[in-house]
Order: structure tokens, then sequence, then C-alpha cells
């Protein structure tokens, strides 16, 4: 009786450090956030990634889908517009953004260092928040600010229509391009006879 007693006690005591390991593995995880230097420091689902351009490593979701970041995260659009030009509203998507997820924060106090609890679509980073929830996230706290002097709406890079038409630089036909093209044949046939 004492011996099943002693082996009842180790089976108890073996599945309660077995526990104890499982919940002080799971309160470790790390999320959306969290500081990194590989991806497999964001975990090894692979749902996150490292993003290493960010302040000591930013674990994040790439390419994130709104409303479907992991919870206490937000997707957000960074570059929703060409830098030097003026906002257009994003009605036309954007050539250069990029999407990832973000950590939500109520107060800087709720970032780590390097990082402040701000509105991503506010200046110097005018972003997009995705989600049909606004929020404050931990970002990156800028090094300089924005100069909006340098701001060229009508600069041509700016624009979602191509160039109006040049008298001077009269529109392609490709017409006059199968003409060229036949003209250079045509020559290069002559040089093959003269041989």
């Amino acid at each position: 009786m004492k011996r099943e007693c002693a082996r009842s006690s180790i089976a108890n005591l073996v599945l309660a450090v077995i526990a104890l390991m499982g919940l002080l593995a799971s309160g470790c995880q790390p999320g959306v956030g969290s500081p990194c230097t590989l991806s497999t420091d964001c975990g090894t689902t692979g749902a996150l990634v490292c993003d290493t351009s960010q302040f000591e490593g930013y674990c994040t979701v790439e390419d994130c889908v709104p409303d479907e970041c992991p919870n206490n995260a937000a997707c957000v659009l960074f570059n929703p517009e060409i830098p030097g030009c003026a906002p257009n509203d994003h009605a036309q998507g954007s050539r250069i953004g990029q999407q990832f997820c973000m950590a939500t924060c109520g107060s800087s106090s709720n970032c780590r260092d390097g990082y402040e609890c701000a509105d991503p679509t506010k200046s110097p980073w005018y972003g997009d928040i995705l989600d049909r929830t606004p929020a404050m996230v931990c970002i990156p706290m800028p090094l300089e600010s924005t100069d909006a002097s340098l701001i060229i709406s009508d600069a041509a890079v700016c624009q979602t229509v191509g160039p109006a038409f040049d008298a001077n630089f009269p529109a392609l036909d490709a017409s006059d391009a199968m003409t060229d093209g036949a003209a250079v044949e045509s020559g290069a046939d002559a040089a093959d006879s003269g041989d």
C-alpha cells in the first residue's frame, strides 16, 4: 500500500511539474511588438516574423489582413502615399505601401524603450489603420520630423494619370515602329549581300 501511494504521489508530482512548465511557457510567448533578432525569436509557429529594420527588432505579421492581427495588435498600412507628394485620401492605393501588425497601446508606458504610443495616421508616419476600430500603436520614435516644404503635389511622380500629350514629343505609333524595324532589317540584308 505504501508503494502504491509513493507511485501515485510521484505521478501527481510529475503531472504538476509538467502543468507548471506549460503555464510558464505559455506566459513567455513573444507577441506583436516583442524585440527580436531572428524570426524564430518571435515563436516557432511562423505566424510572426522579425522586422529587423525596426529598433531592436519588432515581431509582427507582414502583409496583414484588416481585423485579423493577433490580440492586442492592429493592421497598419505604412507608406500609403509616395514620399514628397501631398495626401490624396489614398484613393488610388499605394505602389510602395506595406502592411504590418503593430502592438496596440493606451500610453507610451505600454511600449518598450525606443517606441512611443502614437496614432500612426498622424505626422510623421501618415499611415492608414486598416482595421474597423482605430487604435494607438507602439511605433518607433521618429528620428526627424517631416518637412512640409518638401511636398510638391504637382510633381509628375505624384500624378495618378500619365503626362499630357506634348507636341515636341509625339506619341509613338505602332506603324512607325514597324517601318523603323523594316529599315533596320533591309540595311542588314544589304550589308550581308555585299560580302
